[in-house]
């Protein structure tokens, strides 16, 4: 009896020993294995610029920055009720453009004409398309008459007083064509936006826009993105597309 326990043991011992030395070599390679580094953040992919620089954001004369009334934020002070918040001949690239303008205070309503031609030039431009709306923005409908590309259009937005109505500034703008249009559709596909997925690509979508100097476009985009408040770099975008807006033109 003594002498199976004492061979038990033994053996006890030896599985304990081996385990041990397996343990000993485990801690040896662990310390001698490199821990790797941190790979290094991919940096962002510059986007497509024209060669010629941006243009197309060309801004109303006495426009503030400091004073507009951004929808994102809708805390500002209004100076130019009906005002379209657009560039005086601005572009577009989709032909269902976004038009927003700034609150005229008291108003219920607004209605938005979109003219052929330039209608402060041309009292008697063809209508194009009218409608009431009640907030300050309006995404050109599928219903409405569809825009051509390369024709010149202006629109404004007018608000029903006592004495009748009161118009606001009329901008211009046209839907890019032909070379002008091949080139942001070029600049999209090289960038792998054609069909954002993902509201990061969105905002990259966005800028390209910008870089082309196609207004309508970028703002209707930055407009859907900051309406998430979670969504900090898409809200600076767009404070920062309205402030471009104003900013002096180069010289």
């Amino acid at each position: 009896m003594p002498g199976r326990l004492a061979n038990h043991l033994c053996r006890l011992l030896v599985i304990s020993l081996a385990m041990l030395s397996l343990c000993f070599m485990g801690l040896i390679a662990t310390a001698q294995t490199p821990t790797p580094s941190p790979s290094p953040t991919t940096p962002r992919r510059p986007l497509p610029k024209p060669a010629s620089g941006a243009r197309g954001f060309e801004k109303f004369a006495g426009r503030d920055a400091s004073d507009r009334l951004i929808a994102a934020g809708a805390t500002r002070q209004t100076v130019n009720p009906r005002h379209p918040v657009a560039p005086l001949e601005g572009r577009a690239y989709e032909a269902r453009p976004f038009f927003a303008w700034e609150i005229a205070p008291g108003s219920k309503s607004y209605n938005f004409a979109i003219y052929e031609g330039d209608v402060d030039q041309n009292k008697s431009a063809r209508l194009v398309y009218q409608t009431d709306v009640t907030a300050t923005e309006l995404l050109y409908p599928n219903i409405a008459p569809r825009l051509r590309p390369g024709v010149l259009y202006s629109w404004k937005v007018s608000t029903r007083t006592s004495g009748g109505k009161e118009d606001g500034s009329a901008a211009r703008f046209t839907i890019l064509s032909g070379a002008e249009a091949a080139e942001v559709r070029q600049a999209l596909a090289t960038a792998g936006l054609s069909s954002p997925k993902t509201p990061a690509d969105r905002l990259d979508q966005a800028r390209v826009f910008e870089n082309y100097g196609v207004w309508y476009d970028a703002l209707r985009i930055a407009s859907e993105l900051a309406e998430n408040p979670n969504d900090k770099d898409a809200q600076a975008f767009y404070e920062a597309l309205l402030l471009k807006l104003d900013a002096e033109p180069d010289q």
